[in-house]
């Protein structure tokens, strides 16, 4: 088996003759309460903006093709952080059915009881999801996966910067963006400092946040609006954080007036995993969901859309958009992100951040 980007997982569970009579219809069997597999209602907990605009097509308004009497609705959030403290409201008595939402993020939820497990035999493509993607415990899987980058203008970069050190530079002082905790950007940026700084961020960031507070000065917005690839669009700015995936997908918009690329110091994954809301009001529903989400035609026509890679092995991808996904094959350089420790550390960091670093 080959290394996990995760940690060490279990294998998928076996498959039952039960499930593979289920994948033929793509949903789970009849649920009791009239709850039903092909009708009803699915509330979806997700990302807004871009994120939520080809979601919808690539996605929802297939999936609503296929299943015309389920209906789904959609609560929009800026960041996964939203999303917890939402479902943190309801829980007990939760509305929501199904959120999408940063492995980081759902990795605390899992902690305190916000969501199901699921199994092969309610979502069949789940068997389909590679063995790294898969949830050590049960949990919902990684549906999809990106990488955090660096963001540039490309008047002022005709050549892509090789190097994070390039934000210290004082020649761009005032012209960076930088989006700070709790937004995954904010603690990539701190994980990946600190492994520049040779220190291991699981014991200690105190080289890290010494050197981000050299670098505060000469950032324009710790929390770039309407986001972080405006500003570079517009001018505002000329270097901050992003993801590849919307990187590239605003880099097509502007035409090419902002690249995103990966320095030689390393990245991190930003993995979204789909999730089972723990005593959903549409349960049946919701796994019918969950399995096209993770079918190989909702994952393709996703990242054909807005350039996130695939979680299954059964997605087939075209050329010149497998070219501009993240690689999950080992090419790139990536800073692992023990996600047990940051859904612990997060609330800490943010704290570091704003006492610290922004001021």
């Amino acid at each position: 088996m080959k290394k996990s980007i995760m940690g060490k997982i279990a294998a998928v569970t076996t498959v039952s003759a039960m499930a593979l009579a289920l994948a033929s219809c793509g949903g789970s069997g009849s649920a009791a309460g009239g709850d039903s597999p092909t009708s009803g209602e699915v509330s979806l907990i997700a990302y807004s903006g871009v994120w939520q605009d080809q979601y919808n097509a690539a996605v929802i308004e297939p999936f609503k093709a296929k299943y015309p009497d389920i209906k789904i609705t959609y609560s929009s959030k800026r960041s996964s952080a939203e999303m917890l403290s939402a479902l943190q409201g309801q829980k007990g008595k939760p509305a929501t059915d199904v959120a999408i939402m940063d492995n980081s993020v759902s990795t605390s939820g899992n902690k305190q009881g916000l969501f199901e497990k699921i199994d092969a035999a309610g979502v069949p493509n789940l068997a389909n999801v590679a063995d790294e993607f898969q949830n050590k415990d049960g949990f919902g899987p990684v549906v999809m996966l990106d990488a955090i980058g660096l963001v540039y203008d490309t008047a002022t970069f005709p050549t892509a910067p090789e190097s994070w050190n390039v934000l210290w530079d004082p020649a761009y002082a005032g012209k960076i963006n930088v989006n700070a905790p709790p937004s995954l950007l904010g603690l990539s940026l701190t994980a990946i400092t600190s492994k520049m700084e040779g220190e291991d961020y699981t014991k200690s960031i105190d080289k890290a946040v010494a050197r981000l507070k050299e670098l505060a000065p000469a950032v324009q917005t710790f929390a770039p609006n309407p986001d972080e690839y405006q500003s570079i669009i517009t001018g505002q700015t000329v270097l901050g954080l992003g993801q590849n995936a919307r990187g590239q997908f605003y880099s097509d918009q502007s035409n090419k007036k902002m690249g995103v690329t990966f320095p030689k110091e390393g990245t991190v994954y930003q993995i979204n995993t789909i999730n089972l809301v723990k005593d959903a009001p549409h349960s049946a529903a919701a796994k019918t969901f969950i399995d096209y989400a993770l079918s190989a035609e909702a994952q393709a026509a996703f990242a054909e859309k807005l350039f996130y890679a695939p979680s299954v092995t059964n997605a087939e991808l075209p050329e010149d958009v497998k070219n501009r996904v993240v690689p999950t094959d080992g090419s790139l350089n990536i800073v692992p992100l023990d996600v047990d420790f940051l859904s612990s550390a997060r609330d800490k960091w943010t704290d570091t951040w704003k006492r610290q670093i922004i001021k």
